[in-house]
């Protein structure tokens, strides 16, 4: 049996060479920071470096936008609290404590408003800015520590842990953890494990136990572990199927594991046995790498607290999402060559019909001026308002982006339209600027002022200087 000869040196690599010489395998790891110590020295027989070879880590924050707030004002730490949707409307974040209280996820929050006003919970509206920009260092983060990563959401990423010795791992975790920490204030377990799904269950098991790292291996424990967890514990298993699954027998995930595969095929297809072979250690849910701060789009919704047949309302509401899009945009160095405006009338009151009108300009050249694409909003939602009809939600989408070095310009273009661009951008530099940091919204368009309606939450925290009269609901700094 050939043996393996393995060298790592310092930390992790962002990239591999691969050697065949006198019947050893020599892969060094390379471009590394000094975070681990000294270099280790491995030698494996070639059968196990092939099963370790394959291996894969889950990064998951925990409670991340609660985690967020604490990370900014500490005084919150162990304070039963919780997140609000848009306009505050339900529970999208609980600390431990407020979980132990009994606070679901998506709970509503007039079912806790007595535990808010009485100051038993603390709630804050949603800060996006905040969580988004936490998001970004938080993954960065990770990707100086592995050679490559996939951000699976705003607070999840799988880590490439492919050839990486076993008892390095955790050294590794322990340093992603601490450096979230120590540099965020963000609290992190890791999962590692053959594929994905069982990655993903490490995770969560390493959250029930309080344990920052967990590995899990294909062993009599795993099993054990899988038949105490419910099946819509699954990745991928949501209610419907859940029910599903319960008529036929299949009530935990270690049910789901001893079924037969063709079982699995016949009865819920590709997707069921793709989750089988996943949790029988053979890897084959791939995802798209997302490690990019460039989105496709970006959207700013919201549900009104009540029915809006006011014109100009819906024209301030506009603007307002219109500022909070462009600038966005513009934080990621992009520019848009497509906007589209949506209304929504209320799916509960359909005494008129239910309506979805939406209209859609394309920009050409690509924009990232506020001014100009919020003009654009407007002339849309000139276009698709109906003042007989009263409107419940309504968005804007920015679409079709590019980095904004990468968009050629016209040929064609007039004279002097590329001097008007350069002055746009210095004027959104400007205003930008003048709105970082504490202060927020210093500098505004007109068009988003409205008179006679009251102001309600925009999913940003750091929208307040001082909390909502009477919510019970705390703002941002």
């Amino acid at each position: 049996m050939l043996p393996v000869r393995a060298t790592i040196v310092p930390r992790v690599c962002l990239s591999r060479n691969w050697i065949w010489k006198e019947k050893f395998f020599i892969f060094d790891f390379v471009q590394y920071t000094s975070a681990l110590g000294k270099a280790k020295f491995f030698c494996f027989t070639l059968d196990f470096f092939v099963s370790l070879w394959i291996m894969i880590g889950l990064a998951d924050c925990n409670n991340f936008f609660v985690s967020c707030e604490r990370s900014v004002d500490p005084s919150l730490d162990g304070v039963p609290m919780v997140v609000l949707s848009n306009n505050d409307g339900c529970v999208v974040a609980r600390s431990n404590e407020s979980k132990r209280m009994g606070v679901k996820m998506g709970q509503p929050a007039f079912e806790i408003r007595d535990l808010i006003y009485s100051g038993k919970i603390v709630a804050y509206s949603g800060n996006h800015l905040l969580y988004r920009d936490k998001s970004l260092k938080v993954h960065d983060i990770f990707r100086r520590f592995v050679p490559s990563t996939i951000d699976y959401s705003v607070d999840e990423s799988f880590l490439d842990m492919n050839g990486i010795p076993e008892d390095v791992i955790p050294e590794i975790g322990d340093a992603i953890c601490d450096t979230c920490w120590k540099e965020e204030r963000i609290p992190v377990t890791l999962g590692f494990a053959p594929t994905k799904t069982l990655a993903k269950i490490a995770t969560e098991v390493g959250k029930k136990r309080g344990e920052r790292i967990v590995m899990l291996a294909h062993d009599e424990e795993l099993k054990a572990l899988l038949h105490k967890m419910p099946i819509g514990d699954l990745w991928g298993v949501g209610r419907r199927l859940s029910k599903r699954l319960y008529y036929k027998g299949v009530y935990t995930i270690g049910d789901f594991y001893g079924k037969d595969l063709s079982w699995i095929r016949s009865e819920l297809g590709v997707m069921g046995e793709r989750s089988w072979q996943e949790l029988h250690g053979m890897p084959c849910i791939e995802l798209e790498h997302v490690s990019r701060k460039m989105q496709d789009s970006i959207s700013e919704t919201r549900t009104f607290p009540e029915d809006i047949d006011d014109f100009d309302y819906l024209r301030a509401r506009m603007a307002i999402y219109c500022a909070h899009v462009s600038k966005r945009l513009r934080a990621m160095s992009g520019e848009c060559g497509e906007l589209t405006v949506f209304l929504r009338t209320n799916r509960f009151h359909t005494e008129r019909g239910y309506y979805s009108p939406q209209a859609t300009v394309v920009f050409s050249p690509a924009i990232d001026d506020t001014a100009a694409i919020t003009k654009a909003a407007v002339g849309c939602l000139e276009r698709i308002f109906n003042p007989s009809l009263k409107y419940k939600r309504a968005g804007v989408v920015l679409s079709r982006i590019n980095p904004r070095r990468s968009i050629t310009p016209s040929l064609f273009e007039e004279e002097g339209i590329s001097i008007k661009r350069s002055k746009s951008r210095d004027l959104m530099k400007a205003v930008d600027g003048l709105n970082s940091g504490e202060r927020e919204h210093v500098v505004k368009l007109a068009s988003q002022l409205t008179k006679g309606h009251v102001g309600h939450n925009d999913g940003y925290s750091s929208s307040f200087a001082s909390p909502i009269p009477d919510s019970g609901v705390r703002g941002g700094k």
